[in-house]
């Protein structure tokens, strides 16, 4: 499965959607490694990036709602879904180390992280992005 970042995706604040885009190539490459039954070596390089790139994008977030006094709610909220994400992530790679590629890691994949950061920017990051 191949999934793209698009312009109706873009939340409005040039670093967020610079890095929404880096973010959405990064899962798409670690989404395809894994459905092409990659090197392990190749995979885990993979996930090692990614899950770098996820802790400084998500930190990006949280400290933007923090400078800019976000709404405690929302904030709230926002971080519940950075926690989720944090978490599924870490299910998910896991998961390849235990047991390697398979078709339905790959499924996971697609759906925790690939449905996840489409619906995550789409909606709770556009809301942060209006508010900044």
């Amino acid at each position: 499965m191949s999934f793209q970042w698009t312009e109706n995706l873009a939340v409005g604040v040039e670093l967020m959607d610079e890095q929404h885009k880096e973010l959405f190539q990064r899962v798409n490459a670690f989404v395809e490694a894994v459905a092409q039954n990659k090197e392990s070596v190749f995979v885990e390089e993979l996930i090692k990036n990614l899950e770098s790139y996820i802790e400084t994008h998500l930190t990006l977030e949280e400290t933007y709602m923090k400078q800019y006094d976000y709404d405690e709610e929302d904030t709230e909220a926002h971080l519940k879904q950075h926690k989720t994400l944090r978490t599924n992530f870490q299910r998910l790679k896991t998961e390849y180390q235990r047991k390697g590629s398979s078709k339905d890691l790959n499924q996971k994949l697609q759906e925790h992280l690939c449905n996840w950061l489409i619906t995550h920017v789409s909606k709770i990051d556009k809301k942060l992005g209006d508010y900044l």
